[in-house]
């Protein structure tokens, strides 16, 4: 948990505090700037936050994350070993909550530190009940294994990561393409029980496959992406990543495809790492 706190600042809006640790596995993995992917976790938690406290949606509704935006407006730096503290305004600009606590929300985020900001988003997501989830998720199917296959991981350092545990990408199939790898026992992307991949896991990915398509380690400074079924963790997911030319910033699309159907689409801006 990165949160330390919450308040409401409008009908719509609140403000929530919260705590970057000067370590971490995945965050802050190397040098002096936090990953970017703390941005995104930062953001899910809030938006989780202010959705139970904030509308009364009950803590056993699941909640289905749809669309994603997001972009870092400065430097992440870690300025010293102590923990870095930053404020999260959240703004609701639309929310259709239901009796049950089924909602639909369109949220928008500001991280800031002092009067910097640091990055924004803007995240799409659905609050179902654990009965609409279930049918949702498995249909007419029988729930499948949680039970990853076993895949050679990429080398670390081209995916810009120390700990072969870290990589969530298999050992590339061509120039820009490579199979997702579930480590199901990770302790930050699978910190509690799941039937499906993660969306900070499919994020992750999006960065390191197109680190193997560009041949070296990249971050991400902005992206989308976009969920359109569940990713199974014991299914075959074939990555694929083209690189957009004619732009000033570095851009490429990441498509996840499973079962012979796009589950998971977007694109990122990258940067040198």
């Amino acid at each position: 948990m990165l949160l330390t706190s919450w308040h409401r600042t409008g009908d719509d809006a609140f403000v929530c505090g919260a705590q970057w640790p000067a370590g971490h596995r995945l965050y802050a993995p190397a040098g002096n700037a936090f990953d970017t992917l703390v941005i995104i976790e930062t953001v899910r938690q809030a938006g989780i936050l202010v959705s139970h406290e904030g509308y009364g949606i009950p803590r056993h509704n699941p909640f289905i994350m749809q669309r994603l935006r997001w972009r870092r407006e400065a430097a992440l730096l870690r300025g010293s070993d102590s923990p870095f503290n930053s404020a999260v305004t959240v703004r609701i600009a639309d929310a259709r909550v239901r009796p049950g606590g089924t909602a639909a929300i369109r949220f928008e985020f500001e991280v800031h530190r002092g009067r910097r900001c640091l990055a924004t988003a803007t995240g799409w997501a659905r609050c179902v009940t654990p009965a609409t989830y279930q049918r949702l998720r498995w249909g007419d199917r029988t729930p499948g294994s949680t039970r990853p296959r076993p895949l050679a991981a990429a080398e670390p350092t081209a995916v810009g990561r120390a700990d072969p545990r870290d990589v969530v990408v298999a050992l590339p199939d061509g120039d820009h393409g490579a199979e997702l790898r579930v480590p199901a026992d990770h302790p930050v992307f699978f910190d509690h029980p799941l039937d499906h991949v993660p969306g900070m896991m499919i994020y992750e990915a999006m960065r390191q496959a197109a680190s193997l398509a560009a041949k070296r380690p990249l971050s991400m400074v902005g992206g989308t992406a976009d969920f359109t079924y569940f990713i199974d963790i014991d299914q075959p997911c074939h990555v694929t990543t083209t690189f957009e030319t004619g732009g000033e910033a570095l851009e490429a699309a990441v498509q996840f495809t499973q079962n012979g159907r796009v589950a998971a689409n977007g694109s990122v801006t990258l940067a040198e790492r």
